[in-house]
């Protein structure tokens, strides 16, 4: 280094050990530290500076040698969490601590550690310029609108109330620090956020869900299949994620309504639940959660090979009346475009005494629950099929045979149910003995 670098150099070190020698004693000066750093005649007391001024020393960008007022300014710092495409306010106060009369023109600034300074063009103060006199405090408005086509991140800048940076920083003495986390604004919509649906094994199953863009221009979509995965499942399914086939367009126009088909080969040993999910992978980004994807349920059953069997004894002759019902539901939601659902039977036999008695079903009984299809699915994704939904469907079977006294053996083969519930009621004209399960 020559002589004259040498010199240019040497004041602004000499600066820099004469501020440490200052921090060491304004800490030895208050016995320890304790989070309060006392410099000159400033205290930094958790993000804000209480006293008036502080004598720099230092020459450099817009510090001037001399003294620098330290303002009151709250909130010193503020976060927000926001979906691109809204827009939100909050207030700042300003306490001019100095002796003369300030014009005060806020401005949003950058910060040292902003990864990503955007909210900057995002911001506005209000008034942008206004004269503060000595001891009087000034409230800004800060205004943050976030663009709809924001992408999910965390933005950071500052508001800087002054032009004094502190010694060899880019930092501003008098600004409040604004942190800003952005969830992207939802491209899509879908029909349903899942499908979920009680399947027979060894079945081929065929879904159909609408999908709509709701983004400002086209975008393309690529559905891949993935499964959860649990340390502790029992999922016993028997199916790998690409045996699940889907079809899709690629480009959904600007507020296009199109058509997803998802086709399900249950294999002939599925048993337990299949668990998963379909990314839409829309305009090839990763999942940020700002776009829904839909949930994959499946429980696959097996037809019982054997009935059900309830023993019971009888003390009178009164005559025997057998209820078997089951509570079923679509859970598809209309979903499903084939297999047609199945209505739920039961092939019941009663035995009395080891022997087969003869019976048949004296009354059937279907009641049912129904809702608008506005209940479930937006009205943008209703058609005709889809205008009403059934649910809680309830089906009942009577059946009913002559009483005798003895040993009876009911047996109940469910087809097109996962459950069922029986009663069996004896009747006399004394009283009632009611059996239910």
């Amino acid at each position: 280094m020559d002589k004259t670098n040498s010199l240019k150099v040497m004041p602004r070190l000499l600066g820099m050990l004469l501020c440490l020698a200052l921090i060491q004693a304004a800490c030895a000066q208050t016995g320890q530290f304790d989070g309060n750093l006392v410099f000159g005649n400033v205290t930094y007391e958790n993000g804000t500076y209480e006293n008036d001024t502080f004598d720099t020393g230092f020459i450099d960008g817009n510090v001037t040698d001399g003294n620098v007022t330290v303002h009151t300014i709250n909130p010193t710092s503020f976060s927000m969490y926001m979906v691109a495409g809204n827009s939100e306010k909050f207030t700042v106060s300003f306490k001019n601590e100095g002796n003369e009369t300030l014009v005060v023109t806020p401005k949003v600034v950058s910060t040292s550690n902003s990864g990503n300074d955007t909210i900057r063009s995002w911001t506005t103060v209000s008034p942008t310029n206004v004269t503060v006199e000595p001891g009087t405090l000034q409230e800004f408005t800060v205004n943050v609108n976030v663009p709809r086509d924001a992408e999910s991140a965390n933005y950071q800048a500052a508001i800087a109330f002054t032009d004094d940076l502190f010694p060899y920083s880019t930092e501003y003495v008098n600004s409040m620090k604004l942190d800003l986390f952005v969830q992207a604004s939802p491209k899509i919509e879908l029909q349903a956020s899942s499908i979920s649906d009680t399947v027979k094994a060894g079945q081929e199953y065929e879904y159909r869900m609408k999908i709509k863009n709701i983004a400002d221009k086209d975008i393309t979509i690529d559905p891949k299949v993935n499964r959860y995965t649990y340390g502790n499942s029992l999922d016993t399914f028997a199916l790998s994620d690409d045996a699940i086939v889907i079809s899709a367009p690629s480009v959904i126009r600007a507020d296009e309504i199109a058509n997803i088909t998802i086709k399900l080969p249950v294999p002939e040993n599925a048993t337990g639940s299949y668990n998963g999910y379909i990314n839409m992978n829309v305009d090839g980004k990763a999942n940020d959660g700002s776009n829904p994807q839909i949930g994959l349920y499946f429980n696959a059953i097996q037809q019982p090979t054997v009935p059900y069997v309830k023993i019971f004894n009888t003390t009178t002759t009164a005559p025997i009346a057998i209820d078997v019902s089951t509570d079923t539901y679509d859970p598809a939601m209309g979903l499903r475009i084939s297999p047609k659902n199945e209505e739920p039977s039961f092939e019941v036999k009663l035995k009395y005494n080891s022997q087969f008695v003869s019976t048949y079903p004296t009354k059937i009984t279907q009641t049912s629950n129904v809702n608008t299809g506005e209940y479930y699915f937006p009205a943008w994704a209703l058609d005709n099929s889809m205008i009403y939904q059934n649910t809680n469907n309830h089906y009942v079977e009577t059946y009913a045979v002559s009483g005798a006294i003895g040993t009876w053996e009911l047996q109940i083969m469910p087809k097109n149910t996962a459950n069922f519930g029986y009663s069996i009621t004896l009747e006399n004209q004394d009283k009632n003995q009611h059996i239910l399960k």
